[in-house]
C-alpha cells in the first residue's frame, strides 16, 4: 500500500509549461503544494478525520510555501485548483458545504480523504518517504533546498542531496524556507488571533488577516525561532515596526504616544491600549521571547 501512494505521488501529472522555466521549473506547483501542506498539518495533528474542510490551517501552510515558488509562477496563489483537480486522482473526494460531492471547482469547500491515504498521513515514516518524493520530483533544485528546509532539514541533511548550487545560494534557500516555517508556526501556534487586539478573522476559503511579525529584526538577528514570532494583524504589524509600540518585561503594551498622532470613528485606537496585557487565545502557550523584546524596547521603540 505504500509503495502504491508513493507511486501516485511521482505521477501528478501537473500542468507544464516552457514559460516557468525548463526542466522540473516548467511543472505548476499547485498539486504537490496542496499534498505538501496535508502532510505537514498530519505532522501537527491537524488531520484527526478524513474530514478536511478550506481551513486558515490548510491556506496558511499552502501559501507559505506558495512564496518559496513565486519567482518562477507568479501571480497569487490559488489552492481552490488542486483542492477540486487531485479528487480525480483520488486522492479525497471534494464536497460540497453540504457535504455532497462536488462536481464543479466553486463548490468544492472540504474533501474526504482516501482512508488508506489517511491511514499513511498518521505515519511518519511514511511523510517522511513522501515529503522526499514530492520535493526532489516536482521542484527544480533552488526551490528543493527552501522547501527541505521548511520541513526542517538541516543543511548538512539538504548537502547530502548533492544539488547543483553553489554555498551561498543554498544559504540564501534556506533562510526562504525557514521563513516559511516561521509563519507557520507563528500564526498556528497563536490561533490566528491578533496579540495585540485580540481580533481575527477567515474567509471561508481560509485567507486570514493575521500575520507572522518578527519582534527582533531578522535583517539583525537571523532569528526565525518561533520566540522571535508574534501574530499581528497588519496594521499592528507596520506599527509594532515602526516603533510605536513596544512589550514590557511582563508582556504588557507600551505605546510611544508623543510621536504619532491618531484618528478615526473610534477615537485612540492605538493610545488607549497603553498598559494593555498582551492577548494570548486560551489554550496558547506560545510567549515571545523577553530577550528579543528586551531588543525591540531598546532599539526598535519610539517612545520614552
Amino acid at each position: 500500500m505504500r509503495s502504491a501512494w508513493l507511486q501516485r505521488l511521482r505521477t501528478l501529472n501537473p500542468n507544464s509549461n516552457n514559460n516557468r522555466g525548463t526542466g522540473k521549473a516548467r511543472f505548476a506547483p499547485h498539486k504537490p503544494l496542496l499534498l505538501l501542506s496535508l502532510i505537514d498539518m498530519a505532522a501537527e495533528s491537524h488531520l484527526p478525520s478524513l474530514r478536511v474542510a478550506k481551513s486558515a490551517e490548510l491556506r496558511l501552510r499552502f501559501d507559505s510555501l506558495w512564496s518559496i515558488v513565486q519567482r518562477r509562477c507568479h501571480g497569487r496563489p490559488n489552492m481552490d485548483q488542486p483542492f477540486f483537480y487531485l479528487g480525480t486522482q483520488r486522492f479525497w473526494t471534494p464536497l460540497t458545504a453540504s457535504g455532497e460531492r462536488a462536481t464543479v471547482l466553486e463548490h468544492a469547500s472540504a474533501l474526504d480523504l482516501a482512508p488508506e491515504f489517511w491511514t499513511l498521513l498518521q505515519d511518519a515514516t511514511f511523510r517522511s518517504q513522501a515529503i522526499h518524493v514530492l520535493i526532489t520530483t516536482w521542484f527544480p533544485d533552488s526551490e528543493q533546498v527552501a522547501l527541505f528546509a521548511t520541513f526542517g532539514f538541516s543543511k548538512h541533511q539538504i548537502k547530502k542531496l548533492d544539488l547543483d548550487l553553489n554555498e551561498t545560494h543554498t544559504d540564501g534557500e534556506m533562510v526562504q524556507g525557514r521563513d516559511a516555517r516561521f509563519r507557520i508556526m507563528v500564526v498556528s501556534q497563536y490561533r490566528f488571533t491578533c496579540a495585540l487586539t485580540g481580533y481575527g478573522i477567515h474567509t471561508v476559503k481560509g485567507s486570514s488577516l493575521v500575520e507572522a511579525a518578527h519582534i527582533r529584526a531578522f535583517a539583525n538577528s537571523r532569528d526565525n525561532s518561533i520566540g522571535n514570532g508574534l501574530a499581528l494583524t497588519r496594521d499592528a504589524h507596520w506599527m509594532f515596526d515602526e516603533g510605536l509600540w513596544t512589550l514590557s518585561e511582563t508582556n504588557r503594551v507600551c505605546v510611544a504616544k508623543e510621536v504619532f498622532t491618531e484618528w478615526g470613528p473610534d477615537g485612540y485606537w492605538l493610545k488607549e491600549r497603553d498598559g494593555f496585557e498582551l492577548i494570548f487565545e486560551k489554550g496558547v502557550t506560545l510567549r515571545p521571547s523577553p530577550e528579543h523584546c528586551a531588543w525591540h524596547r531598546e532599539v526598535r521603540f519610539k517612545g520614552n
